[in-house]
């Protein structure tokens, strides 16, 4: 993810309907303070299903790195 987003914002709105269900998924979760989700062992070899938990990890990782970056400009502007 290449843009930083507020949270709450039109920007933030607009780029979660731009993505999947699973990534908004991973999104959320993170936000939420939860711990990513683990793939199950029953759903390892199912190409569909990998792909669905691909997408939610990279909606969870660009969450983390998107509320780092913001954290770190807003420490940047406030010291």
């Amino acid at each position: 993810m290449s843009n930083l987003v507020e949270s709450g914002t039109k920007e933030e709105v607009a780029h979660l309907r731009s993505k999947n269900r699973f990534y908004v998924a991973g999104w959320v979760a993170n936000t939420s303070g939860e711990n990513p989700q683990e793939l199950p062992e029953s759903c390892k070899g199912n190409a569909a299903i990998e792909k669905q938990h691909e997408d939610y990890l990279s909606g969870y990782g660009d969450s983390y790195a998107n509320y780092e970056s913001l954290a770190a400009q807003y420490d940047q502007f406030y010291s």
